[in-house]
């Protein structure tokens, strides 16, 4: 009795996991910073020159839902040195956030940049790691699970300070821009392990009852 309870028990336990899932992307596929998918208000934006930003051939690297290659974002000039990419995502509903893109940089672009995230909308900036573009698309990726403020926030936001390019045409390609976590269920739909185990108690007792007047 016990080990059918427990089972049926671990089995609804189970079905209620939460899972990782899509908050944004962005695949640039249209030639602009429009998003791509979003389960919540996000949106992007750049401080580069308008005329150093462009669009050029992209990458399956760190792509969704079956994207294709298409076109990648393309940000140059060591005019542009201290700008940013910078995009707000609302968290709300979710926890556990991820951050991650395919990039690349050409040997006199942008090769010292760092990532930063913010909590209240932009007002304040926290750098959270730096990274070097290889000279081949490849996943750059963020894990953001131990920033609780992140959590189920509508002014939740990220930004890369681009650095390090020392030529007109050197430059980075940013492509497959994800933004991930968990989706947290609703308090109602999850009950609780006691519960469960009461209920499943009850449900092997009624049995047992029915079968002993039997």
């Amino acid at each position: 009795m016990k080990r059918t309870s427990l089972s049926f028990c671990f089995f609804l336990v189970s079905a209620i996991c939460a899972h990782a899932d899509e908050i944004a992307v962005w695949n640039f596929n249209d030639g602009t910073l429009n998003v791509s998918r979003a389960t919540r208000t996000a949106t992007l934006t750049t401080s580069f020159n308008s005329g150093d930003v462009s669009f050029s051939s992209g990458s399956t690297v760190n792509a969704r839902g079956g994207d294709p290659a298409g076109q990648a974002l393309e940000l140059e000039d060591k005019a542009n040195n201290g700008r940013d990419l910078t995009w707000f995502v609302s968290t709300q509903g979710y926890s556990s956030i991820r951050v991650s893109f395919a990039v690349r940089g050409t040997s006199t672009g942008f090769n010292s940049n760092a990532f930063l995230y913010t909590v209240d909308g932009g007002v304040s900036w926290l750098t959270f790691s730096s990274f070097t573009p290889s000279s081949a698309f490849a996943t750059q990726a963020f894990d953001l699970s131990g920033i609780a403020a992140l959590n189920d926030n509508p002014l939740a936001g990220f930004r890369v300070i681009f650095n390090g390019a020392t030529s007109a045409t050197g430059n980075n390609r940013i492509d497959n821009l994800v933004v991930e976590g968990q989706l947290d269920p609703s308090p109602v739909a999850v009950p609780e392990v006691a519960t469960l185990l009461l209920f499943g108690t009850g449900v092997m007792g009624e049995i047992s009852v029915k079968r002993f007047r039997k």
